[in-house]
């Protein structure tokens, strides 16, 4: 089972930095160079201190790579029990957009809200079309030609 994660990781590496490097570049964009607001900084609970945009904006790439590495996990965990692991697995990540995305509206400001949903249709739906792709074990192969006499 073990080997079956490793390969799936393997194969999906390449699709994992891309959707990193695009959590990276929106959450720069929409908080660095649009000015929009941040959540609140999870190491401060008591008071309204926000992230950082700075922060904010390195810390999505790291976030963004470790989820997505445990959603190609789910997916070849899926693939044990399930005959159709890719529809599974994407109307579960739909359940957690649409989730997250209510639940956002509690972290801090309306505004940083709408960032993170933002945000995370920019990483969502590049992840829900890309990655089942990515980790099939089937790989698009040129089949050998056949001989005909």
């Amino acid at each position: 089972m073990l080997t079956a994660h490793i390969k799936a990781l393997k194969a999906s590496m390449k699709t994992l930095l891309m959707i990193g490097t695009l959590a990276t570049i929106g959450a720069g964009v929409l908080t660095l160079g649009m000015g929009m607001d941040t959540p609140w900084a999870p190491w401060e609970r008591q008071t309204d201190t926000m992230f950082p945009p700075v922060m904010f904006t390195l810390a999505s790439f790291v976030a963004t790579f470790a989820f997505c590495t445990t959603t190609v996990v789910f997916h070849t965990l899926l693939k044990t029990v399930t005959n159709n692991p890719d529809t599974w697995w994407r109307g579960s990540g739909v359940l957690f957009l649409v989730s997250y995305g209510m639940y956002s509206f509690g972290s801090g400001t309306v505004e940083a809200a709408i960032m993170l949903n933002l945000l995370h249709l920019i990483v969502g739906l590049p992840a829900l079309a890309l990655l089942p792709r990515a980790f099939r074990e089937e790989r698009q192969s040129f089949p050998a030609p056949a001989l005909v006499f």
